[in-house]
């Protein structure tokens, strides 16, 4: 079984991964969203939810849970089909090296690429009364050992992180940048040389442990990508993800083709990828080389996939659920169901009569799904948007010889502006 869960590494696209991502975000990331977004694109490496190791496993690491139960799942049941590898990547939090190498043993069960540990949320619940996420940079030995930890179980280890920590938004005013970015480096080296990680994605700010709410630390605090490009080409060997202000997949173009600067490996998209989802739809066409209708040709297509999709786990629920509980609706799905596709006609014509309609018809339990979607779509949104193609982007931009910068079309692997061409090319160097 190990043998099986080690060969799931060696997938056709493992070369992509992280290349284009979207962000673990709580209450959104969930497994409904993931499935709808990888209708979109086949090659984006998404992310799960922070899944806290304590919600797994016990302070020594025994299972909390049946192996294989249903409360199990809910936490790390995905959908990526293991036969074309899998770009999903399962985040844990904790501050345990033993409940974090329990938990990730627990996680390979479900095949995924790879296990990320969380240093950025600064939340209070996880940061402050957690002490782990953000509150981790300043414990580079701990993470060092949480990391090694992972690696009993997963070949692939990353960590996401902040620039750095701060105590209150008032410790902003008089903030050292330099000393950031040395903390920050000696934060990475730290950890890359104690578990051997190489993959860090950095959210380009600082994280303020108290007095923000996690909203207010994503706008607070101000975005320092000058720092990340430093680290970039300060690790040349590593893989260092940028995050943070990438609003759209022109954004996502510039942080890796666009700069001046050293090219990140890199770039992750955080809340634009809920708040207009169908934007990302030109994601493996722009980055990947896909055929332009590759994998959605229009948003009627993913529709109807998405709603085969919700009946199905609907119909599992009912079939998994007592009778009273399925008659009560207690954790009925369905709200969980409709929620990403919400603002899949974000800005266009019948977008908030859409948006209604799921509210107003989605309560009848009676009706399924995957009906209530499709009239929905029907009464609500023309035709002329359902079946309109992905809108695609300037290709990106790519460095040309003597420093010029033109825009090749497309930038996929093998090619010399393919960020892993670094890493191809040291590996060569040294073997």
């Amino acid at each position: 079984a190990r043998q099986r869960l080690r060969a799931l590494s060696s997938r056709p696209h493992a070369e992509d991964l992280d290349r284009v991502s979207v962000a673990p975000m709580m209450d959104y990331t969930d497994r409904s969203f993931r499935a709808l977004f990888r209708l979109l694109s086949k090659r984006a490496t998404l992310y799960t939810e922070m899944i806290a190791a304590n919600a797994l496993v016990d302070d020594d690491g025994q299972m909390r849970h049946a192996p294989g139960g249903r409360v199990e799942r809910s936490f790390l049941e995905h959908d990526d089909d293991d036969s074309d590898g899998t770009n999903t990547v399962v985040q844990l939090g904790g501050a345990s090296p033993i409940q974090l190498r329990a938990a990730a043993t627990v996680a390979t069960r479900y095949g995924y690429a790879a296990c990320n540990l969380n240093c950025g949320c600064p939340s209070d619940r996880v940061a402050g009364a957690g002490r782990f996420g953000a509150a981790l940079m300043r414990s580079p030995a701990l993470v060092g050992e949480c990391c090694a930890a992972l690696t009993d179980a997963f070949d692939d280890v990353s960590v996401k992180c902040r620039l750095g920590v701060v105590d209150t938004a008032a410790d902003l005013k008089a903030l050292d940048y330099e000393r950031v970015y040395s903390d920050l480096a000696a934060f990475v080296d730290a950890t890359h040389a104690a578990a051997g990680v190489r993959t860090f994605v950095v959210h380009a700010r600082v994280a303020v442990l108290s007095g923000l709410t996690p909203d207010k630390n994503r706008k607070v605090p101000p975005v320092r990508p000058d720092l990340v490009a430093r680290l970039v080409a300060d690790f040349p060997d590593l893989r260092i993800v940028y995050n943070g202000e990438v609003g759209s997949v022109d954004d996502a173009c510039d942080r890796l083709y666009g700069s001046t600067c050293a090219a990140p490996w890199g770039v992750m998209v955080g809340r634009d990828a809920c708040r207009r989802p169908w934007h990302w739809a030109s994601v493996d066409s722009t980055f990947f080389g896909a055929d332009e209708n590759d994998p959605a040709p229009h948003r009627a297509a993913v529709l109807e996939a998405y709603a085969a999709y919700a009946d199905a786990e609907e119909t599992r629920w009912c079939s998994e659920e007592s009778a009273d509980r399925v008659r009560l609706g207690k954790g009925h799905p369905r709200n969980r169901l409709l929620k990403p596709v919400l603002n899949l006609f974000a800005g266009d014509p019948g977008c908030t009569h859409f948006k209604r309609l799921l509210s107003d018809t989605g309560r009848d339990k009676a009706v399924p799904i995957g009906d209530v979607l499709r009239r929905a779509a029907a009464e609500a949104v023309p035709e002329t948007v359902l079946f309109r193609a992905p809108s695609r982007p300037e290709p990106p931009l790519a460095a040309a010889p003597g420093g010029r910068r033109g825009r090749p079309s497309p930038v996929v692997a093998g090619s010399a502006h393919y960020p892993g061409a670094r890493l191809e090319e040291a590996s060569s160097a040294t073997s």
